[in-house]
């Protein structure tokens, strides 16, 4: 005989023949507790007798029950829920962050709902949309762009909107992100101590307050230090985008001898268009350094020279707003920067470490 009697089989087959979705009250009805007793049992931190909760948990184990969190969060108005909209998974800095963040989100008890756009240039606000449809608590927004509009739509409907990696200016949203124009100044100084001054800039899209600040702050410590940017093409952020404009320069300039990408992807592309396209070395024909340090940064196939955002602090800047009461809301208008530092690989010529700098021209142990 079934342990609960045959009350229990029927239930359990009438729910296995998928006729109905088990309800609370199924599980209490078998168990022979109230509803609110069964609440109990799925609500962390509750107090209830293990052997109470044993009965329970075995009834909702026949009759198939999961609770419905979204449903009791609506009930109590109040979400644990945190979009997070990106795109542009084709740049390895997107994943290795979205990782960090939503472990950190699921550790502090957060649940990410991920949105993903279908390019780096389209808006957000049609996620954003449909991320309020869903009640959520919070937003996280990276890479993508949104209109002042949608923005304070969020902040009327009492969701803060956090950019992540990137600063939106003159909106109530809350910005966390890398200090760009001060690591691009350390690039500057770095080709420039490094004896490379015939440099070729790749950018990344225009219109990003990302590029505007690493493709601005190195022009303007270059600048300081009596030097100009000898050629610059704008590309899209991509390994391919940084491999043409490597190619392109090279055809222009044969002189060239350093080549300053804004973000990792594209200086892979560049290193691979030298070495593979032109069959030229790096550093000693042409110096190469990135921005970002992803994990294939390190890797032994490129050992690239870069700046390296510091993805841990960020995530906990952004898991501390999260996690405030209000989530954030009277933290609106407020920008968050946090320093990155230079990582010295094999792709540039050493130069002396300033505070900060890590040199990582040795392997790393195996």
């Amino acid at each position: 005989m079934h342990p609960y009697g045959d009350q229990a089989m029927s239930e359990t087959y009438a729910n296995g023949a998928g006729r109905r979705r088990a309800s609370s009250a199924d599980v209490a009805a078998l168990a022979g507790v109230s509803r609110a007793t069964v609440s109990r049992c799925f609500t962390d931190g509750a107090s209830i007798k293990p052997e109470t909760r044993d009965r329970i948990l075995a009834a909702a184990r026949d009759l198939g029950y999961e609770p419905n969190l979204l449903a009791r969060m609506l009930n109590k108005q109040e979400s644990n829920i945190i979009a997070v909209l990106t795109s542009d998974f084709a740049n390895p800095f997107q994943p290795a962050l979205m990782e960090a963040l939503t472990g950190r989100m699921r550790e502090e008890g957060l649940t990410p709902l991920l949105l993903k756009g279908q390019s780096a240039t389209e808006s957000a606000d049609a996620l954003i949309q449909l991320a309020l449809s869903y009640r959520v608590a919070a937003i996280v927004v990276t890479v993508l762009n949104a209109s002042h509009r949608m923005i304070a739509r969020c902040f009327e409907a009492d969701v803060p909107l956090i950019f992540l990696n990137r600063v939106a200016e003159d909106t109530p949203a809350i910005s966390v992100c890398v200090n760009s124009r001060s690591g691009a100044h350390r690039i500057a100084e770095v080709l420039v101590e490094g004896g490379t001054t015939r440099i070729g800039m790749i950018s990344g899209k225009a219109g990003s307050w990302t590029n505007s600040m690493r493709r601005g702050g190195f022009r303007q410590r270059l600048d300081e230090l009596g030097y100009d940017v000898l050629t610059s093409i704008q590309a899209d952020f991509s390994y391919e985008g940084g491999r043409v404009a490597a190619l392109e320069m090279m055809d222009a300039y044969p002189r060239l001898n350093a080549i300053y990408a804004c973000n990792d992807a594209m200086a892979f592309g560049a290193m691979d268009a030298i070495r593979y396209d032109r069959g030229r070395r790096v550093p000693d024909d042409i110096a190469v350094i990135g921005f970002d340090d992803v994990p294939v940064a390190a890797w032994g196939a490129y050992r690239l020279t870069t700046i390296h955002q510091p993805v841990a602090q960020l995530v906990e800047q952004t898991i501390h707003i999260l996690k405030r009461p209000d989530r954030g809301l009277a933290l609106s208008e407020q920008a968050f920067l946090h320093d990155g530092h230079f990582v010295q690989r094999l792709t540039t010529s050493p130069v002396k470490l300033g505070d900060g700098d890590t040199d990582e021209r040795d392997p790393p142990p195996a």
